[in-house]
């Protein structure tokens, strides 16, 4: 006795299945067509623009020094009178576009201290095996800082052009505003060492007429 069984109200087994299957595979295929969007959208948003090295105040200092030591070396070594100060400009350029806002202050003052010891050690250098070695020395820095001056200049100029509109202003606030905190006489309201009533907790009422009375 054959028994005819049809599911699921007369639809097809095989049909409902392939019918559900393409509805499941049609939502899944949606879901990461819209993250994919998404992902695209958020990588093609600009990035911030930024120096792709960043050093600290130390760092420019060594990158003025190292650039104004191969001048002197270089203008030792082949007769280029205007090598070290040449670099010593390149080296105030790079340092002061690469340093940190915070640590302009460093930078600034740093290239006129760096620019005299250079030239003190090549004289120095310059002068061994001469009879009279201090006169040399001394003679071999004011030629070298006489025909270095317009290239000195020049560097610490260009730093402070540069560093003004990068925060050195900001710096100086700083300093001043830390110097201001830690000032000796912070409290004081004069120079003899007479302090403010905060200063001394314990308050002595000494009253004119009571020694008198006693």
């Amino acid at each position: 006795m054959s028994r005819d069984v049809t599911p699921w109200s007369g639809l097809p087994y095989g049909q409902a299945r392939s019918t559900l299957g393409r509805l499941v595979a049609t939502d899944t295929r949606g879901g990461p067509k819209t993250a994919s969007t998404s992902t695209t959208g958020a990588s093609r948003r600009p990035r911030a623009a930024g120096p792709a090295v960043t050093l600290t105040g130390r760092g420019g200092v060594v990158v003025v020094l190292s650039a104004t030591l191969v001048g002197a070396i270089g203008g030792g070594l082949f007769g280029l009178h205007s090598a070290q100060g040449f670099l010593f400009v390149l080296g105030c350029l790079l340092a002061v576009l690469a340093t940190r806002r915070t640590d302009l202050l460093t930078l600034v003052v740093s290239p006129p201290l760096i620019f005299f010891g250079v030239s003190l050690l090549s004289a120095v250098v310059g002068s061994f095996g001469e009879r009279s070695f201090l006169v040399s020395v001394l003679l071999t820095l004011v030629t070298t800082l006489t025909s270095g001056m317009p290239w000195l200049f020049a560097g610490a100029v260009l730093v402070v052009v540069i560093a003004v509109p990068r925060g050195l202003p900001a710096n100086l606030r700083e300093l001043s505003a830390g110097i201001a905190a830690d000032h000796p006489f912070r409290g004081r309201t004069s120079l003899l060492g007479r302090k403010d009533e905060d200063d001394d907790p314990v308050r002595w009422d000494e009253t004119p007429g009571r020694h008198a009375a006693d």
